[in-house]
């Protein structure tokens, strides 16, 4: 008689084994310093949320033309689209981890089911609730009731969840081709339509429309509720059946062989000895293969846009928006493959260690060749200085400081990274299932130290002298990269046998 696992009980050993994923990594030790850091960051934001919850109450206890519950909805758009762009830097989709099980003797729709249902149940669905809940007790529940504000409360969870699932299907679609960006480019154009759409087109036909969700909440109609379970079914089954088809489609798929109709040498790197050598390496890896060809592409598109909006809008025109995104659009290329250093070489990290100082030539070479990279972003925003939106000692000062102090940080990972990326990623790789979360706090730190940096040093000094410093900083960390990169180096080189061990093991 043949025994089969109750599809629900193997739903349950699944979840349970990804659980313990982190506990049987390679880097178990390092993820567990890290994810300190990681919690405390997330407590920082649920502080923070809390804290405009207060104000989102105060200001909607004051406003006489709309309840509470209308003008939650009114904001909710906003919410659900900040949250879906966050889904980008923490969760990942059901056909990047269902690698390690496909070739078990296992259902492959039970599979799907099992991390579909996980991206339901995840704890980073409920952080929206450090919001939401104190403005419920503030606003609702002692104005309109506790059914109004479980109502409401409910409706948010159902759509915070449909956009849990509407993430993992453009992020599935957007991983086969770029232009499926398209997708969310039009859903949230149809999203704001009532801004320019109509005769009445505006702020106000937006408030109109979206604040009669609650409206029909405060007279406790379920309809919201019920379309929104009917709603978010329907979604669940669309990204089951997706999931599936990735899948099917990744296994099914043969490789095609392309011939090389022309090789490009790049030969005037050679002049510049070993340096130029792996500068050579740099080149062809980027251009030759689809992982790092594909974030240098999307870093090169996000910097492009942002620039675009900087010199366009006036959205970003503020001391802090400026600061912020002065210095990423700078960063853009460096966390896009500087950060997670050495996980590209991992796959002939042999090859590397077979000569002495290989690989200390190899980060001299990178950080030469994604230094030159700067002059990108630099000549994009040259636009907005001469428009007169920012001035040319920011726009150095801040090219210098990334050169400098964020490449600094960013060439720290070489050290602790210790996972192959594969340089042709396709759905299903195993490279997900790992993440080296030290590289997530350094991410933290280039982002956050810098800003605050300049903030305390524009609220101390002038704005000038604030830039001088910030361009001093960056030229003593430029001036000693031979010191710095010798430190990664040695660091590295007494950690080489783990390293490469973790590499290693973590290849396809």
């Amino acid at each position: 008689m043949k025994y089969t696992i109750p599809k629900f009980e193997l739903i349950r050993l699944l979840l349970r084994h990804r659980r313990i994923a982190d506990n049987r990594s390679l880097s178990a030790m390092e993820n567990k310093v890290a994810k300190f850091f990681i919690y405390l960051s997330m407590l920082i934001l649920v502080i923070y949320l809390m804290g405009l919850a207060i104000l989102f109450s105060q200001l909607t206890n004051s406003d006489n033309t709309t309840t509470a519950t209308e003008n939650l909805f009114i904001v909710m758009p906003f919410l659900l689209l900040v949250d879906f762009g966050m889904r980008f830097t923490m969760q990942q989709t059901p056909a990047h981890i269902v690698k390690p099980y496909i070739l078990l003797p296992l259902p492959r729709y039970t599979c799907i089911d099992a991390f579909v249902y996980n991206s339901l149940i995840s704890k980073g669905n409920f952080i929206w609730f450090a919001f939401l809940l104190p403005y419920a007790l503030m606003s609702i529940v002692f104005s309109y009731g506790l059914a109004t504000a479980t109502q409401t409360m409910l409706l948010c969870l159902v759509l915070i969840l449909i956009n849990s699932q509407w993430y993992a299907i453009a992020r599935t679609l957007i991983k086969q081709t770029e232009l499926w960006w398209a997708l969310p480019i039009i859903i949230y154009g149809i999203e704001a339509m009532p801004l320019y759409v109509g005769s009445n087109a505006g702020w106000a036909q937006f408030t109109d429309i979206y604040s009669y969700v609650g409206a029909m909440l405060d007279k406790h109609s379920v309809l919201p509720i019920l379309f929104g379970i009917i709603a978010l079914a329907a979604i669940v089954l669309i990204n089951r059946r997706l999931q599936y088809a990735s899948i099917e489609k990744e296994l099914m798929r043969s490789e095609v062989k392309k011939s090389v109709k022309k090789v490009n040498k790049f030969a005037f790197f050679e002049k510049y000895g070993e340096i130029g050598l792996f500068m050579q390496l740099e080149m062809k890896l980027l251009l030759r293969n689809a992982t790092p060809k594909k974030a240098l592409k999307s870093g090169f598109f996000t910097m492009a846009l942002l620039c675009a909006f900087i010199v366009l809008s006036d959205v970003y025109d503020s001391d802090g928006m400026t600061n912020f995104w002065g210095l990423y659009a700078f960063m853009i290329f460096g966390t896009m493959n500087l950060i997670g250093l050495m996980s590209y070489e991992g796959n002939y990290i042999d090859c590397l260690l077979t000569h002495r100082e290989n690989i200390l030539s190899l980060l001299k070479a990178k950080y030469i060749f994604y230094s030159l990279l700067l002059i990108a972003p630099f000549l994009l925003m040259l636009p907005a200085v001469i428009s007169g939106k920012w001035s040319l000692l920011m726009l150095v000062s801040y090219m210098i400081f990334t050169m400098g102090f964020q490449f600094f940080i960013a060439f720290q990972t070489a050290v602790y990274n210790k996972i192959t990326v594969p340089l042709n990623t396709k759905m299903t790789d195993k490279a997900g299932l790992k993440t080296n979360y030290i590289q997530i706090v350094l991410v933290v730190i280039v982002f956050i130290v810098p800003n605050i940096l300049v903030n305390i040093l524009q609220s101390v000094f002038s704005e000038n002298v604030a830039y001088l410093t910030m361009l001093f900083i960056g030229l003593c960390f430029i001036a000693t990269h031979r010191l710095w990169l010798r430190n990664v180096y040695n660091r590295l080189m007494k950690r080489k046998y783990a390293n490469l061990e973790g590499f290693i093991s973590s290849r396809q």
